[in-house]
């Protein structure tokens, strides 16, 4: 177990959610975080590039992904979420969008991987992403 798993499983509301949705949490803010990180680094990267200007969407959808990502893992880190129905308003959506922007950014870093190491990094930080939240929001949807 990692440590965010750790802090989650300590929330108080911890015992009231079950083992597999909370699991499913601490997987969703891992790939969130990771791919933030990631994603920042990469489209650094591709401002470094001499052929900027064929990375420029790549950059963004990488940033936009990075954005997003982290408005996530913030959000499921700060809610406890001890009924099943809390913060569906908030979560929900910000799941659906931050699968969005991992498939986007899949799909653009994607396209330049087999050219750029830090692009394909990307995509396939973004892609696991985009699964952790698919499968969070199948958990609660």
């Amino acid at each position: 177990m990692n440590s965010v798993h750790r802090a989650l499983t300590a929330h108080p509301a911890a015992p009231e959610v079950p083992t597999g949705e909370r699991s499913a949490e601490a997987e969703c803010m891992e790939a969130c975080l990771e791919a933030t990180q990631v994603c920042l680094v990469a489209a650094d990267a591709c401002l470094d590039e001499p052929d900027v200007a064929q990375l420029r969407e790549c950059a963004r959808t990488q940033q936009d992904c990075a954005a997003v990502a982290a408005a996530t893992a913030a959000v499921l880190a700060r809610r406890g979420f001890p009924q099943p129905g809390n913060g569906r308003a908030v979560l929900l959506p910000l799941l659906e969008a931050c699968r969005g922007a991992g498939a986007a950014c899949a799909e653009a870093s994607g396209r330049h991987a087999e050219a750029y190491e830090h692009c394909a990094v990307a995509a396939e930080a973004a892609r696991r992403c985009e699964r952790a939240c698919a499968a969070l929001l199948a958990r609660r949807g």
